[in-house]
């Protein structure tokens, strides 16, 4: 018998991860097209700070509703299928936007989003990670896939940004309905290309013998199905610290987002020069920051540890933008603050996803955890948009210090709630009810 040879990161495996990051960044690009084109969604949909915060509150209920039990479910469907049909479906919603531009239909599409971009997509892109590769490279993969997906977000908004100002000529309405049509289109591309190419990784791995996920659990059908897979991962102490991790930093990434408005607001800079730092702040760091997050948490063995330090610098650098005094905060410094912010914050955000790895959880849970995970941590789409917008539209600019003060609190917690975390893994207590 010919003995199997050792898991490598092959060209197959690394193309399979980068398309994953793709797929992410196109589908996740359409329910946040407000952090890049803040003034042309409200020119478009002709609502106020507060009603562009609810699209997102929609969208939020629904990541709190739906990521549960879709993980659940994909554990059951074949990966490559999931993230082709629901991509798809993404991209047929842009056009329903380009045909029937209003708020209503606006609002109908952000609510048809998460049954195409969230549900089970959500727990197939993590399932897809973690039948890739082994746990010992879960760091990697995690950081890998992020940092093809900040690239992903890059190009895409740097190829939007020209669409929407040429459109933009007529009128700002038509620059948006150009950018949802070169969204949907890629939206078909970039489907085909990530069905092939997770197809032939996996193809590889069974040519190999490679195989990373336990099969031999019983699988239950039905409601009692979904019960008996909640309780399996519900269990593990890890899920709930990286739901709550996730919760922090993500909402302290919502709270740097407000820095383009802050820059058009109170710099005065145009819309488009404010989306294009967007595009560098949002998805330019995540290129190298996630990708170097990802080696240095294999390399010491605990994502746990690089998302504790990631979320204190970009404590300090928010403490700074809020207490400098206002002839210091010139353009060059506030961009460097806000960049340096940006690049911890990706580089904690790929990495937390590999925090149940490193608490050991069976891999054939991974898409179980991250959708009841995610359920805890995308709650800030729920309720911190609106906020913040209502906050804006109250105070106007003097919003903006409370909004970046709210982020640094949100650091604080998550950092308490790692070092727990690193404590019960030195004693060996993650799963509830070990003694």
């Amino acid at each position: 018998m010919l003995e199997k040879p050792p898991f490598r990161l092959t060209p197959k495996v690394v193309l399979a991860v980068i398309s994953i990051g793709l797929i992410n960044s196109i589908v996740f690009t359409i329910p946040y097209i407000k952090y890049t084109f803040y003034f042309g969604m409200i020119e478009l949909t002709g609502c106020t700070n507060e009603q562009l915060g609810l699209l997102l509150t929609i969208y939020g209920l629904g990541e709190v509703f739906s990521l549960p039990i879709g993980g659940l479910l994909v554990e059951k469907y074949d990966v490559k299928k999931v993230l082709l049909f629901s991509t798809i479906g993404t991209g047929l919603l842009c056009f329903l936007i380009v045909l029937f531009p209003s708020y209503a239909t606006t609002a109908l599409v952000w609510f048809g989003l998460i049954f195409t971009s969230l549900f089970m997509f959500w727990g197939a892109i993590f399932k897809g990670l973690r039948i890739l590769a082994p746990t010992e490279y879960q760091g990697r993969m995690n950081g890998f896939y992020s940092g093809a997906s900040g690239l992903g977000y890059f190009i895409i908004g740097l190829t939007m940004v020209p669409i929407y100002d040429y459109f933009a000529s007529i009128s700002d309405g038509q620059g948006m309905r150009a950018v949802f049509v070169f969204l949907g289109i890629f939206c078909f591309v970039i489907a085909v290309f990530c069905y092939f190419a997770v197809k032939a990784a996996l193809d590889e791995q069974k040519a190999n013998g490679w195989n990373f996920v336990d099969e031999e659990q019983e699988q239950i059908g039905g409601i009692k199905g979904l019960l008996e897979g909640f309780k399996a991962v519900a269990k593990y102490k890890a899920v709930w610290v990286f739901g709550i991790c996730l919760f922090c930093v993500y909402g302290i990434e919502i709270c740097i987002s407000y820095t383009t408005s802050y820059f058009t607001d109170v710099l005065g800079i145009t819309v488009t020069f404010g989306a294009v730092l967007s595009i560098f702040r949002s998805y330019g760091m995540k290129i190298v920051g996630a990708p170097l997050g990802g080696m240095i948490s294999d390399k010491i063995g605990s994502p746990a540890k690089v998302v504790i330090v990631g979320n204190l610098v970009a404590a300090v650098c928010l403490v700074a933008i809020v207490i400098l005094p206002t002839e210091a905060l010139t353009l060059p410094v506030l961009m460097a603050i806000i960049l340096i912010t940006a690049w911890f914050n990706s580089m904690c955000y790929g990495v937390q996803f590999a925090i149940p790895a490193e608490a050991k959880l069976p891999a054939n849970l991974a898409a179980s955890a991250i959708g009841l995970g995610s359920a805890i941590g995308y709650i800030p789409d729920v309720y911190q948009h609106a906020m913040i917008g209502s906050w804006l539209d109250k105070w106007g600019v003097a919003a903006y210090p409370l909004t970046f003060c709210f982020g640094i609190a949100l650091s604080v917690v998550a950092t308490v709630v790692l070092f727990i975390f690193l404590r019960d893994k030195k004693r060996g207590t993650l799963v509830f009810g070990a003694k």
